[in-house]
């Protein structure tokens, strides 16, 4: 479900750009947002997410348990074990 987007346009705008040029491209990809806490980075995340299964790009996602979050890499750690077929 897409929810409007107010004053981010600058912002929407690069990720859309990115993956636009990245549909056109081969080859894995990644998009990083910085900044305080608060200012709307997961709102922004979600809409990117979207965006590129719109444009047919494979999305993997993952957010760490509460337990995980002290974890450096943990999520890593999921992606890898998915990705050589382990079972955690």
């Amino acid at each position: 479900m897409a929810v409007e987007i107010v004053g981010r346009d600058g912002e929407l705008g690069s990720l859309y750009a990115s993956l636009d040029r990245r549909v056109t491209t081969y080859g894995p990809t990644a998009i990083a947002l910085e900044g305080d806490a608060g200012i709307g980075k997961s709102t922004l995340w979600r809409a990117a997410v979207e965006a590129a299964q719109e444009r047919g790009l494979r999305v993997l996602t993952s957010r760490p348990a509460e337990s995980e979050r002290g974890l450096a890499y943990a999520t890593l750690g999921e992606f890898v074990a998915w990705i050589i077929g382990w079972d955690l």
